[in-house]
């Protein structure tokens, strides 16, 4: 690696390293208000936070890094177009095609990066998070507990309660009962109890009070031990049976699932869904290749005075860009579109674009015409603006004009009445 390329490396991993990290904090920042409040409300530990917000880096991470890409390629390009460093480079005879090759390895190290992110991580992370939400929201306890049931929730235990207020869920005439491995069995009744959620676990423990325990080995022996008070850790790995596994919800498949079900005959997905979402994370991954190729033009194309024109075109096309695919993913996946009209389609085209743009730059390294055009539409912005700031300037003068206009000078006669003038008729003293 030539001192050249160590350059061109340094100028595109800042940018990209700082748009990332600034990308990723801000939408967790926007996230963390509702799991917060989703926590606290129903009184989760605070690890069950830490792990939500885990869960979202995957999904957060895959939407931030091709626009971080495009932004550390074209920040790069912008400064070293604005300080002439392209123009010195080209003179002592290297060109861009030279320059773009320590940029692409960047793009094939982050396009790795975003297959494993996309395609493995995302979907188990989109899993976890929405177990997590359901432990939170819909605990096993309080889905399926009710008066007068038997409820075997938590383990081989077996439960039934007499009764449950409505408010703070306070329990009374507690019965449980649970085999143990060796063939025997342990009966726990209690006068009345609570649940509560634990500190340190993401568990529930039930507080049982005034009761009777009784613990009857294989032999048939009972050993009965009365308390005032027992804690009864209730076990939180047990999952209740109306939770969907993983694999139910078509984000949750990663792309090997994907290309092994993409016939739709061993998921609740059908064939046009499977395709849609297969191509639309394709498409996502092979996007980080054109990225350098379209922002390094637009960077190459701005000068001191257009510095602004580029950053706003590129976050335009990416907008455009992503939404144009979240568009084709819903044709291809209701079977309107096949995939290679409805998501290849844009690609091809912004690649053919993105291509385009770095052949310019490349045979026109003067003036390319995508400067030219970026000129152009930066000076008809000028113009647009400088139009309506003059007409809001001159907005109230010709609204007086107008109003002053449409009232008609009147003259005195010599009886006191009044008439409108006529020509070049002018009103004498004693008329005013």
């Amino acid at each position: 690696m030539t001192t050249l390329d160590r350059y061109i490396l340094r100028k595109t991993s800042l940018p990209l390293a700082a748009a990332v990290s600034v990308a990723l904090l801000a939408m967790l920042l926007e996230k963390l208000v509702h799991v917060l409040d989703l926590v606290v409300n129903k009184g989760g530990p605070f690890v069950l936070l830490l792990e939500m917000l885990a869960d979202l880096i995957p999904p957060y991470l895959g939407l931030a890094l091709p626009a971080a890409l495009f932004a550390g390629v074209l920040l790069a390009a912008i400064r070293l177009s604005s300080g002439s460093e392209i123009d010195a480079m080209q003179a002592a005879g290297v060109g861009i095609a030279r320059l773009m090759l320590p940029i692409m390895a960047v793009a094939c190290v982050t396009m790795v990066g975003g297959f494993i992110i996309i395609g493995v991580l995302q979907p188990r992370a989109f899993y976890s998070y929405r177990s997590l939400v359901f432990l939170v929201t819909n605990t096993v306890w309080d889905a399926t507990l009710e008066r007068g049931d038997f409820f075997t929730g938590f383990g081989g235990r077996t439960i039934l309660v007499d009764h449950i207020s409505g408010a703070d869920r306070k329990l009374s005439g507690i019965f449980i009962y649970e085999p143990t491995p060796d063939g025997g069995s342990v009966t726990i009744s209690a006068q009345s109890g609570t649940v509560f959620k634990s500190i340190d676990t993401r568990g529930h423990i039930l507080h049982l009070l005034h009761g009777r325990r009784i613990d009857t080995g294989s032999n048939h022996r009972a050993k009965v031990v009365n308390f005032e008070e027992l804690d009864l850790p209730l076990d939180p790995d047990e999952a209740p049976t109306f939770l969907e596994s993983r694999g139910d919800n078509i984000r949750e498949l990663t792309l090997p699932e994907l290309w092994q079900h993409r016939d739709g005959g061993n998921t609740k997905s059908s064939g046009a869904k499977l395709a849609a979402e297969l191509n639309g994370r394709l498409v996502r991954i092979a996007s980080f290749l054109i990225m350098p190729a379209l922002a390094f033009p637009l960077g190459i194309g701005s000068r001191r005075r257009r510095r602004g024109a580029p950053i706003v075109i590129g976050a335009v096309l990416l907008v455009v860009y992503n939404h144009v695919l979240q568009f084709g993913g819903t044709l291809a996946g209701s079977g309107r579109l096949p995939p290679l009209l409805a998501l290849w389609l844009p690609f091809l085209l912004l690649a053919g674009f993105s291509g385009w743009s770095l052949y310019a730059v490349c045979r026109w390294p003067g003036e390319p015409p995508l400067s030219r055009l970026l000129g152009w539409l930066t000076d008809l912005a000028s113009r647009g603006a400088a139009s309506a700031r003059s007409g809001m300037r001159a907005w109230p003068g010709r609204l007086w004009a107008r109003s002053t206009a449409r009232q008609p000078i009147v003259a005195a006669d010599g009886h006191g009445a009044s008439r409108p003038l006529a020509g070049q008729e002018r009103p004498t003293g004693a008329g005013l």
